[in-house]
């Protein structure tokens, strides 16, 4: 039967002050595990006082593992948040901030073209053809001579 302990009372079975670490906590609870495990102590036959310390032991970690977590709701809002202030229309003007006033340049498209960042340029079907061919060349150059220094 686990009955619900207050974190005093916890701190007070694990002999910690209230304020006290997670790692001074766990440091105690592995103390006194040892000292008061059926095992190793066979004065306590049904193990109470162990039973008692891992429960004072795992409510404070259940503790401590709320805190931590964050909530559904606030995730959500943080992510909103972030696209609120990223997902600008293409008419708005985006701020870098004061020190990135020459951040915004237009990185080699013309200013009259319609640029979208995730557009290609286009590749030209002669310098293909050179790297293509070339490559294919320099390939079977190599099989001759390998074939022929052999």
């Amino acid at each position: 039967m686990v009955s619900y302990l207050n974190t005093s009372d916890c701190h007070q079975i694990l002999g910690v002050q209230v304020g006290a670490s997670q790692k001074e906590i766990k440091n105690a609870y592995r103390q006194l595990s040892l000292k008061y495990h059926p095992d190793r102590n066979k004065d306590d036959t049904n193990g109470e006082r162990f039973k008692k310390v891992t429960e004072a032991y795992q409510q404070l970690r259940s503790e401590e593992k709320k805190k931590d977590r964050i909530s559904e709701s606030e995730v959500a809002t943080k992510y909103s948040d972030f696209w609120k202030k990223y997902d600008k229309t293409v008419n708005e003007e985006f701020h870098f901030g004061p020190n990135f006033a020459e951040f915004r340049r237009d990185f080699g498209a013309k200013a009259t073209q319609d640029y979208e960042h995730n557009q290609e340029k286009e590749g030209s079907p002669m310098i293909t053809h050179i790297i293509l061919y070339g490559g294919l060349g320099a390939m079977a150059l190599w099989i001759i001579l390998s074939t022929i220094l052999k």
